[in-house]
């Protein structure tokens, strides 16, 4: 069935998106065609702008630039000025949608007068839902079944599981109170009744009140499955990661302040649910990796013994009891405290990278600074000749090892950990032996880092049919041209091939029914390999 050109106009509001925006674009490039698109996106105070060669390659970009960060909603009524088309989109950046994504929403909204809102299957970067792309508004109950878990216990229960649906089935069209912000269609002319996003809601929550808008208004929410897009989810807010929390909570309040008759309890108690639900929620997120905790802990014992062996050596030798020794309890605590809050509040705990060398540089001195506010406030409230006997004691040495002990010690059990999980991934034949299409630029060369930049794989070389473009850095990975894909799989036993996506969407062409003959599975490989934000997509979830 051949539509009629439809008419649409796509709005991105990206904040730091260099790695992933470019293919985003491309994938909406090849969804445009025989439509009516117009694409505008603004760059958000982004302390990473949009680089100008992404800007240069996707000139049918409408690109707006902000100073400062307006948040989500406030950017999307500020870019949506611009738009001219009767349909709008709104898709995040850190999103691939299908070939037939704009077309099969347009189709739909056009199908279905009474549709407010619509909004499709949204896939996580493996294949699996997220639920989140079709939800139920917020209810005391269903909030509370999901914070302590019982939603997950009991997914079909229509009441304990009502917040994300689990109970309905992801493969059938469905009236739903609220789609997820990061890819849905709505008309212009309801968005604009509606006076857009509320600029209260920073970031988070601004979808949900607009949905919620929309069916007071008489017109309906659609979930359908006629058309998957992926989303790699949090991507906007990896340097954030703190305030997206708290941006995430407070938009709970707001919006269960303004939608109050929604509750039938008093709003002093939604309030203080919402406030239980955060602490949960923030703990959960910053320290899901418990066993690093547990580990790091576990390697004071022998950094204490080494400081009490230097404090022996350098202080006196005369005999000594553990009482006589000039390191407080109250110093080891506090120093072993500041460490593990650091950590987790940089997203140490929320890894299960084994990778630490990007926090020694800042452990140290933190320690350093610890050490000296302790011993100034025993100055300033202890007792001064603790101190006289402290430094002539010279005991100040064990407490200088302990600050530059601790951190390396932490780094030492992350590459004692990372090397035995090498080997029995090796022995395991658990890690997969992957080569990268691509080689003409530098950053290629991130990908071929030791220190496992994608768990789990291998990364053997890179294959390129221009080979005169490759460089130099690169030529040393190059196992031959893509031509030669055959005879390489032989040769080296890989089974998987990554598709590498630079500021142009897709680096090299390729054929993928070809490869596939070849029995190699295929992936896109998006973002950066040396500061490990990047994604893994298999194409096949793709329609």
């Amino acid at each position: 069935m051949n539509l009629p050109q439809k008419s649409c106009s796509i709005i991105i509001i990206a904040y730091n998106s260099c790695d992933f925006i470019p293919a985003c674009l491309k994938s909406i490039r090849d969804a445009s065609d025989g439509l009516d698109v117009e694409i505008i996106v603004l760059d958000n105070g982004s302390p990473d702008p949009i680089a100008p060669e992404i800007k240069g390659f996707f000139k049918e970009v409408i690109w707006i630039d902000s100073k400062e960060n307006m948040g989500f909603g406030r950017g999307c009524n500020l870019a949506e000025k611009s738009a001219t088309k009767p349909y709008l989109f709104f898709i995040n950046p850190d999103t691939i949608v299908s070939r037939d994504s704009l077309r099969a929403m347009l189709a739909f909204m056009e199908t279905h007068p009474e549709a407010g809102t619509v909004g499709c299957r949204i896939l996580n970067e493996d294949g699996s839902l997220q639920w989140a792309c079709r939800r139920s508004f917020p209810t005391v109950i269903g909030a509370v079944s999901k914070t302590i878990g019982l939603a997950t216990l009991f997914p079909k229960n229509k009441v304990l599981a009502s917040y994300n649906m689990t109970y309905a089935n992801p493969d059938e069209e469905i009236e739903v109170d609220a789609i997820s912000g990061s890819f849905f269609c709505i008309r212009r002319d309801v968005y604009e009744k509606l006076n857009g996003f509320d600029d209260d809601f920073f970031m988070y929550g601004e979808d949900l009140d607009l949905c919620f808008r929309t069916k007071k208004m008489g017109l309906k929410n659609y979930y359908t499955p006629v058309t998957n897009i992926l989303h790699f989810k949090g991507q906007s807010c990896r340097t954030r990661r703190w305030k997206s929390y708290v941006d995430f909570y407070q938009a709970m309040l707001i919006f269960a302040s303004k939608h109050r008759n929604l509750y039938f309890v008093p709003n002093v108690l939604v309030s203080l649910g919402i406030l239980f639900a955060a602490f949960i929620g923030v703990f959960s997120r910053l320290i899901p990796k418990f066993w690093k905790i547990f580990l790091d802990v576990g390697m004071f014992l022998p950094v204490l013994l080494l400081c009490v062996f230097v404090e022996a050596l350098f202080g006196s030798f005369e005999a000594k009891t553990s009482s006589e020794l000039y390191l407080p309890d109250s110093m080891l605590v506090a120093v072993a405290l500041v460490n593990v809050v650091f950590l987790a509040l940089r997203g140490e705990y929320a890894s299960s990278s084994l990778n630490g060398y990007k926090f020694i540089s800042r452990l140290i001195p933190l320690n350093v600074v610890t050490i000296l506010l302790f011993l100034g406030y025993q100055v300033l409230f202890g007792d001064a000749a603790c101190i006289h006997e402290f430094m002539n004691k010279l005991a100040w040495k064990s407490y200088l090892v302990m600050a530059v002990t601790w951190p390396f010690t932490l780094l030492a059990w992350r590459r004692i950990a990372f090397w035995i999980n090498y080997f029995y991934r090796i022995f395991a034949k658990k890690r997969h032996r992957s080569i990268l299409l691509g080689g003409g630029e530098d950053s290629l060369d991130g990908w071929f880092d030791s220190y496992n930049v994608i768990p789990g794989i291998e990364i053997l070389g890179c294959v390129s049919d221009n080979p005169e473009n490759v460089t130099e850095k690169n030529r040393q990975h190059l196992l031959g041209p893509l031509s030669d894909m055959e005879a390489i799989c032989h040769r080296t036993g890989c089974r998987e091939l990554l598709v590498v996506s630079n500021f142009s969407g897709y680096r090299e062409s390729f054929d993928l029914e070809w490869l596939k003959k070849l029995q190699m599975k295929v992936y896109l490989l998006i973002g950066n390999g040396k500061n490990g934000n990047y994604a893994l997509v298999d194409l096949k979830n793709l329609h």
